[in-house]
């Protein structure tokens, strides 16, 4: 049993050692109870009790006989749970705006970056129809029916009653103007598909 409080407070101001650690060990587990009703963390109660205690050794010299240790005690360990919660939170609130930021970011990346892709793909798309429609009539209604109906040459040969020779020169002809006019594209091209 401790003596009497005004008795500990004198000697804890003048410094005795011996007598700081006597409270220190007769308080530190009521106190460790009464921040885990706070903090429900064991690491985080410890560390606020050991901080409490020792700022009672930090402000020794202020203390008067009037300051009643045990009250004292709980107030410094109260402050200090609310503290830290109060820490908790803002840190929790950080974390959760920096990965809620990250994400938004990540996302606008990748919706700009979709949308570029989207965009590029259908300005393309518009210029290979109009190369297709610049084409001259039978080059273009040959090189339609080989890659839009997907037709072979022999089928578009009997369908248009012309040689086969006619329809691959009609094809490489198409073939050629749509690389001359889309040149500028292909790498666009590249870039989205790699």
């Amino acid at each position: 049993m401790l003596p009497d409080e005004s008795i500990l407070i004198k000697q804890i101001s003048d410094g005795s050692k011996i007598v700081f650690a006597s409270v220190y060990n007769q308080y530190f587990g009521q106190l460790y109870v009464y921040a885990m009703k706070y903090v429900h963390d064991a690491e985080a109660a410890k560390e606020i009790v050991q901080d409490s205690l020792i700022k009672l050794w930090e402000v020794r010299k202020a203390l008067t006989a009037e300051t009643r240790l045990q009250p004292f005690l709980f107030r410094i360990t109260r402050n200090s749970c609310l503290n830290h919660l109060k820490h908790l939170k803002v840190h929790e609130k950080y974390q959760t705006n920096t990965a809620y930021r990250l994400k938004v970011e990540l996302n606008y990346s990748a919706l700009s970056h979709q949308s570029a892709e989207t965009f590029l793909l259908a300005e393309m798309e518009e210029e290979i129809n109009k190369a297709i429609a610049s084409l001259p009539q039978r080059c273009r209604e040959i090189f339609e029916l080989s890659r839009n109906e997907e037709k072979k040459y022999t089928e578009i040969a009997s369908e248009l009653n012309i040689s086969i020779k006619t329809v691959e020169n009609q094809v490489m002809k198409a073939l050629k103007i749509l690389r001359a006019k889309l040149s500028e594209y292909l790498h666009v091209f590249i870039s989205i598909v790699f």
